[in-house]
């Protein structure tokens, strides 16, 4: 009898670490996937509901200027916000630039039209645009241009609170950095315009940007394409009315920019004609360091950052919505979930654009 125990108890103990093992393992796995969801909610829950998607021209309400220091109103377009200094391009010089990208469709089209004609410019990129499209900001980066910050989910920076404007300048200098293996200092925040627009909310938003060693890059002439008003008006907006530099406002997303390439094609060779010289805005103010080499901690970060982004879009766009439909992108706002099946997705590239 003694010896049939001492048999079977090793027997039980084998029997329950059998049971005991995918036990354990099972929920590894779900505490896994739950949190893996959890991160990827989050990080969607930011880059979509987050994202700011109002049209160009929406108003923007009465803000005082008290603040804003004279020399900078009247000031040069880039502005170093901690020291309260600004610089502008020299006579003859147009320091071309885009906002919104990179777009799949219309960034590839606009760097055509730019390689073509000798020119060099600089994109403002959003972060979570660059997520999306890795290989078309290498691609600017590569062909010569800068590439510089407009916010990670387009923002207004004057609004935001002072810890949430630091994430989105970090995030989308990762981001920049992952995709690219550079750094830059160049912003330019969403829904700007020229010096003598900043309101006392906007100036505090680039004296943080400074003190954090960003320059802020306003515009002196707006091509005005966000609205499509047609080729020959956006040409007609984008000519300089004299000989002084200029930092030309144009977009690369945000809508449909077919007119902008049109523009574009007839534009440049009509203007370096005339005498002027367009270049990116680091060369047009003479900054020694526009871009440089991202340490090697930041391009992993940046990688990482990336990955997580697509990874997170993967996961949430196999799931359907409130309304059983699919998100398309970062850009885009769901309609109210009491919209009739089939409704889909508004987007501020259908509305107008973004600015």
């Amino acid at each position: 009898m003694s010896k049939n125990r001492r048999r079977q108890a090793p027997a039980r103990g084998r029997h329950g670490t059998v049971r005991n093992v995918p036990l354990r393992t099972h929920w590894l796995l779900l505490t896994t996937l739950v949190l893996t969801l959890s991160a990827a909610l989050l990080l969607q829950g930011y880059t979509r509901h987050m994202f700011d998607s109002t049209a160009d021209g929406a108003p923007r309400g009465q803000r005082s200027a008290a603040a804003v220091p004279v020399q900078i109103a009247s000031g040069g377009p880039v502005i170093e916000g901690a020291a309260g200094r600004t610089a502008g391009p020299a006579a003859r010089t147009i320091a071309l630039t885009f906002d919104d990208g990179p777009d799949p469709v219309w960034t590839p089209k606009i760097l055509d039209v730019l390689r073509r004609n000798g020119v060099r410019a600089t994109f403002f990129t959003v972060g979570t645009r660059v997520a999306e499209n890795p290989g078309l900001a290498r691609r600017i980066v590569e062909e010569g241009h800068q590439i510089g910050l407009h916010s990670f989910t387009h923002t207004d920076l004057g609004s935001a609170s002072p810890w949430r404007r630091s994430l989105e300048l970090r995030e989308t200098q990762l981001t920049i950095a992952g995709a690219t293996g550079v750094t830059t200092p160049l912003l330019r925040p969403p829904y700007s315009s020229g010096n003598d627009a900043l309101t006392d909310p906007d100036w505090d938003a680039v004296v943080q940007a400074g003190q954090e060693g960003y320059l802020t890059v306003l515009t002196t002439l707006d091509s005005e394409d966000w609205r499509r008003p047609g080729v020959a008006r956006i040409i007609a907006n984008a000519t300089p009315p004299g000989t002084g530099g200029q930092i030309l406002l144009m977009h690369d997303a945000g809508g449909d920019r077919s007119q902008t390439v049109a523009a574009l094609e007839q534009l440049l060779p009509r203007v370096k004609a005339a005498g002027f010289t367009f270049s990116t805005v680091g060369d047009a103010v003479a900054l020694p360091t526009a871009v440089q080499p991202a340490r090697t901690a930041e391009h992993w970060q940046g990688l990482a950052l990336i990955t997580a982004l697509r990874t997170s879009d993967g996961i949430l766009e196999r799931s359907p919505g409130c309304c059983g439909q699919r998100v398309r992108s970062a850009c885009c706002v769901p309609s109210p979930c009491s919209s009739p099946p089939g409704a889909t997705y508004g987007c501020a590239a259908d509305r107008g654009g973004l600015r």
